[in-house]
């Protein structure tokens, strides 16, 4: 298959030169694998382009963040990695195969929006992951996981917001997999359970990869190992958040946020949306 390490300088069709940056260059290649590689992925909804030429190569393990406003095709991305889409054109890898078929024993994710079937117990709930996966006493694991021993029994629709995600990312990785996806996981989180989660996606990402999506800047820049930022459903850089940040240019460099307004030219808002768009 014809894929290439994005190259250190390219150019878009306006002549912007965006830097690519591969997060392999930093990390002891012996300790690493290819966990996602993407070239030249394209999603069409009719005559809107969600995704336009996205390239990129990922390697784990590691907490990968992929950063961008509402809209910018983080979703679209994940559903088609996730083998829930068919890319429009252009070609990807998950854990080295091709997507069709799709390693879903080696993959687990969590959606945007969960699905959950009526007066379903967090105990029912975990039970169902627990059979799907083939785990033995998988509905202990998942419980214990998401610290909801208290409230096994309680329906998933009477627990908290927090509560409900982290039942979800704990029966997500009830099977060990390789690589779990997480589609804005503390999005609308109180602080206690988004602190709790975080450290749980830390953790996790010790001996696989978790891809998370998300708008919160400073959440990926505290616990993401790797980060791609995509906007107008293009990859405009990847690598670490130190490689990022240090190539903005000194007078101008606070953080990620900073390095996202560099290679974007946007700023993203609390609520995830593009603010200051520069022509």
């Amino acid at each position: 298959m014809p894929y290439r390490t994005p190259t250190r300088q390219r150019k878009t069709a306006n002549s912007t030169t965006l830097r690519v940056l591969v997060a392999a260059d930093t990390v002891a290649a012996t300790r690493m694998t290819e966990v996602l590689a993407a070239y030249r992925l394209c999603k069409q909804f009719g005559n809107v382009k969600a995704l336009d030429q996205v390239t990129f190569v990922v390697h784990g393990p590691a907490l990968v963040g992929i950063l961008g406003p509402n809209g910018s095709g983080k979703t679209t991305l994940l559903d088609i990695l996730e083998g829930l889409s068919d890319p429009t054109s252009g070609e990807a890898r998950v854990l080295g195969q091709p997507l069709s078929p799709y390693p879903r024993h080696r993959v687990g994710a969590v959606l945007q929006r969960e699905f959950v079937l009526d007066r379903v117990t967090v105990r029912e709930y975990a039970q169902l992951f627990s059979t799907l996966h083939n785990v033995s006493h998988g509905d202990d694991r998942i419980i214990k996981d998401a610290n909801l021993e208290a409230r096994a029994n309680v329906a998933v629709e009477r627990i908290s917001g927090g509560e409900a995600q982290r039942l979800f990312i704990a029966a997500a990785g009830v099977h060990d997999p390789d690589l779990l996806f997480l589609d804005e996981p503390t999005a609308h989180m109180d602080p206690e359970n988004r602190e709790r989660i975080k450290a749980s996606l830390v953790a996790m990402s010790k001996s696989r990869t978790v891809v998370m999506a998300t708008h919160d800047l400073d959440e990926a820049e505290a616990i993401c190992d790797v980060v791609l930022f995509l906007s107008g459903g293009s990859v405009r850089a990847i690598g670490t958040v130190k490689e990022l940040v240090d190539a903005v240019p000194l007078a101008s460099r606070d953080g990620l946020r900073s390095a996202y307004f560099h290679y974007c030219a946007t700023q993203i808002d609390a609520r995830g949306d593009t603010q200051g768009a520069l022509a």
